[in-house]
């Protein structure tokens, strides 16, 4: 082995200047190559591999909010001592009007003559989430073509065991 090295040292000393340099730059490429596909292309796969699977939980993130909202599981037990002021008080916030209000112990009803349906939905889940309160029987009428509805709405909640 030692022999070969000394050859070749011997005939790299025969080459002119001119061709050292030629095989001083050759080396140099080659060697810069090897670094560029031995490091960083497997880097810059791992950063891509890395970015497609934040990308995919980030999908799947969001596609279970949306189920969660969706198949929104309501609250079970009550969070207010008085249900009945705080679905009044939630109406009048965003000027919803409700009639023909009644109480029966823990059951509330009342109806509403004219609401979004997209509005009327995001209402009860919030009323839901804040004070505990669950809808327990709704019907809705169609009031004009679009997204308008006449809502009979029952509510209920559970005292806190």
């Amino acid at each position: 082995m030692k022999e070969r090295i000394g050859q070749l040292k011997a005939r790299y000393q025969q080459y002119s200047s001119r061709e050292k340099v030629i095989i001083k730059f050759g080396a140099a490429a080659l060697c810069c190559a090897m670094v560029y596909y031995s490091g960083v292309i497997p880097l810059d796969n791992m950063i891509n591999n890395s970015k497609m699977t934040l990308k995919q939980q980030t999908e799947t993130f969001s596609w279970m909010r949306e189920e969660i909202d969706k198949n929104h599981l309501q609250v079970q037990l009550i969070k207010t001592n008085n249900p009945r002021s705080v679905v009044e008080n939630s109406a009048h916030e965003i000027n919803l009007t409700l009639t023909d209000v009644r109480q029966d112990g823990q059951v509330l009803s009342f109806v509403v003559n004219r609401v979004n349906v997209y509005e009327l939905k995001n209402w009860l889940r919030e009323i839901n989430m804040s004070s505990g309160v669950r809808l327990e029987k709704m019907n809705l009428t169609p009031v004009d073509h679009l997204s308008d509805v006449k809502a009979e709405i029952q509510l209920t909640w559970k005292k806190s065991a």
